[in-house]
């Protein structure tokens, strides 16, 4: 069994296709679901492979990925920098994609009230 990471927001969308009587009717027609379904960002899984997930392939199963957050505060200067870990110590960097992400439990225990809490892509 293969398994692909999405969001809940795509899962759900899978799965209402997938219960339609006619799922690649659904496709075919360019109703809503295929407008939606383009609309979604699928890097990293081919159209085969959602194809073969809505015709019932057991072979294939997909989950919803771990959503990530990350700290933020505005410094001195007014700039947006991000919470990272240098030697063990908290510090910062203004590059948000080297700052610390992890699930929402472990960040809010280095919240403090100068950091804000955000969703990492």
């Amino acid at each position: 069994m293969t398994t692909y990471e999405v969001t809940q927001e795509q899962l759900e969308l899978l799965d209402k296709v997938k219960s339609m009587p006619y799922p690649f009717v659904e496709l075919i027609t360019f109703n809503g679901y295929r407008k939606e379904l383009d609309r979604l960002d699928w890097s990293g899984i081919s159209n085969d492979v959602i194809l073969k997930y809505l015709a019932h392939d057991e072979t294939i199963k997909f989950k919803v990925k771990e959503q990530l957050y990350r700290l933020w505060r505005v410094d001195t200067d007014g700039d947006r920098v991000y919470m990272k870990f240098s030697y063990g110590t908290p510090a910062y960097i203004s590059n948000k994609d080297f700052a610390f992400t992890a699930p929402l439990e472990e960040v809010k225990k280095w919240q403090t009230p100068a950091w804000e809490i955000e969703k990492a892509d």
